[in-house]
């Protein structure tokens, strides 16, 4: 293939590849998933086994969004990985705002808050 015809391609692609990575995320989350006599741990990294710096409660609503995003291991160590290591590593972690705290939680566990959708953060 030429230069030519793989920077076409190249630049063809390009956008498409964007546009399957950007997810836009709504302002506010509400919490899912969780059992309603437990709480969902507000952490102070994006792992399940940093320190738990709050219970938010099963039926909180109005999370600010400050951020998502997913742990990506090197490939090296991903190849060395079992499939439920590489699940967990894969997990999705939301930065959030609760009633002055700011945390990480797991993003498995919000849904888009509706119902807040027209506040500020």
């Amino acid at each position: 293939m030429t230069r030519a015809a793989l920077a076409i391609l190249a630049a063809a692609l390009l956008p498409a590849a964007a546009g399957a990575q950007y997810t836009p995320s709504p302002p506010f989350w509400a919490v899912t998933g969780v059992a309603h006599n437990d709480v969902l741990h507000l952490r102070d990294m994006p792992s399940a086994e940093s320190r738990s710096l709050a219970g938010i409660p099963a039926n909180a609503r109005g999370l600010a969004n400050l951020g998502c995003r997913r742990n990506q291991p090197a490939l090296e160590q991903w190849m060395r990985m079992s499939e439920a290591q590489r699940k967990l590593a894969a997990t999705e972690w939301c930065r959030v705002r609760y009633r002055g705290k700011e945390g990480w939680v797991a993003g498995r566990f919000l849904k888009k808050d509706e119902q807040a959708a027209g506040r500020a953060p």
